[in-house]
């Protein structure tokens, strides 16, 4: 388990373990999770996007510790500029996303058919800035994030309803046909 480099941010990172813990105990809705996380982007110690620009200029996961002792997990995601993920899913798991700083465009989609022959249907595009959220509860929910910015990175703060160790992303083959790959969801330093 590493420790985050500045204090302030570690103070929020409790923060946000204190929210998660309280939702655990009082088995409130997902919109009131999403309501009490969502501020937490402009609470103090909120970590920046520039504050993980650690060298390699590549997308990372960062799990926050001590999560999955209350059936969840959590994770703070930096997206570098132009990076975009393929269509995924989340596993089968309840899933809360909030730009932390930056910006970041979700296209959400429905999945059906079957696992030889997926296929997914437009839903809408959310333009998500520092403080909004985008949140899901279907196990048939498929999304697709984009950093638009060619100059600025995003973080972003996602928390799901268990520990999402495999997805399925959804990409063309040479003939046009819909697949579906199960990736492994692989994790960057811990962060406490």
């Amino acid at each position: 388990m590493c420790e985050s480099d500045h204090p302030r941010e570690t103070m929020w990172l409790y923060r946000v373990l204190e929210t998660l813990m309280e939702f655990q105990r009082s088995r409130r809705g997902l919109d009131e999770l999403r309501d009490r996380l969502t501020p937490l982007a402009w609470a103090e110690g909120v970590p920046e996007a520039a504050s993980f620009a650690e060298g390699e200029n590549r997308f990372r996961r960062h799990p926050l510790a001590s999560v999955e002792a209350i059936g969840c997990s959590a994770l703070l995601m930096y997206w570098p500029p132009g990076h975009a993920t393929l269509p995924h899913d989340h596993g089968g798991l309840w899933g809360i996303e909030v730009v932390l700083d930056g910006a970041l465009d979700v296209e959400e989609y429905v999945r059906s058919g079957s696992a030889d022959a997926p296929a997914l249907t437009y839903a809408r595009s959310l333009s998500l800035r520092t403080g909004d959220s985008a949140m899901f509860a279907s196990s048939d929910y498929v999304h697709r994030c984009r950093n638009l910015s060619n100059v600025a990175p995003t973080l972003t703060l996602h928390v799901y309803g268990g520990v999402l160790d495999t997805y399925t992303s959804f990409d063309r083959d040479a003939a046009g046909r819909l697949g579906a790959y199960v990736q492994v969801a692989r994790s960057d330093r811990t962060l406490s």
